[in-house]
C-alpha cells in the first residue's frame, strides 16, 4: 500500500511537471551512500532524514552505490531509515552500480527498494575485518545477520528466504533477478 501511495506522488510529481497542472510538485530529499558504509553514512542519512522531516518533504531517495561496509554503521543507518516518518526510497544507481554487503541491507530496509538497469546486489556474507573469528563467533555473528535479513524483508513484505542467502550464500543479483524474486519493488532507468 505505502508502494503505491509513494509511485502515486512520484506519477503527480511528472504530471505537474508536464506544466499539467499548476501546482507545485512535492518536495523531495535526496542523498548518496557513495563508497563504504561507515559511521560518517549514519550521519549523512540521519542530517538528510531530519531535513525532509523538518521541511515537510513528500519522501527521500537514499542513492546506493557501495561495496558494503562496517555491521555497526549499516544497523544505525537502517534504524534511521525504518523510524523516519517520511517515506524512504532506496536505490542503487547508477546503472553499473552495486549495492553489495551492507548495502543490500540497506536496500532491503527502504519502504521502496528500486535499481537502476545494469546494476547489482547482495554478497551480504559477513566478513572479519582486521583478523579472523573463530568457528563459534562465525556462525553467531552469521545467524545474527540472516535473522536481521529476514526481519527487515519480513517488514517490507519482500522474499525473505531468497535474501537470507544472500547472507548464508553470499548470493547476488542483477536488477531484473532482484525485481522477478521480489528483493525489490521496480527497475527505474533513473530517480
Amino acid at each position: 500500500m505505502l508502494v503505491r501511495a509513494i509511485l502515486a506522488v512520484l506519477i503527480a510529481q511528472a504530471f505537474w511537471a508536464n506544466g499539467a497542472a499548476p501546482k507545485p510538485s512535492p518536495k523531495i530529499i535526496s542523498v548518496d551512500v557513495d563508497g563504504m558504509v561507515h559511521p560518517v553514512t549514519t550521519e549523512i542519512v540521519s542530517s538528510a532524514l531530519n531535513r525532509a522531516k523538518n521541511e515537510g518533504a513528500a519522501l527521500v531517495i537514499i542513492r546506493l552505490n557501495t561495496p558494503g561496509g562496517l555491521m555497526d554503521a549499516m544497523r544505525e543507518t537502517i534504524e534511521k531509515i525504518i523510524a523516519s516518518p517520511v517515506p524512504v526510497i532506496t536505490y542503487v544507481g547508477p546503472s553499473g552500480g552495486r549495492s553489495a554487503s551492507a548495502g543490500f541491507f540497506l536496500l532491503e530496509a527502504g519502504d521502496v527498494a528500486a535499481m537502476a538497469p545494469g546494476t547489482n546486489t547482495g554478497a551480504a556474507h559477513p566478513v572479519a575485518l582486521g583478523g579472523q573469528m573463530d568457528a563459534i563467533e562465525k556462525q553467531k555473528v552469521e545467524n545474527d545477520a540472516a535473522a536481521y535479513m529476514r526481519s527487515i524483508c519480513t517488514k517490507r513484505g519482500r522474499n525473505s528466504t531468497l535474501a537470507e542467502s544472500a547472507v548464508r550464500e553470499s548470493k547476488s543479483f542483477t536488477e531484473k533477478e532482484a525485481l522477478d524474486q521480489h528483493l525489490i519493488d521496480l527497475i527505474a532507468p533513473s530517480e
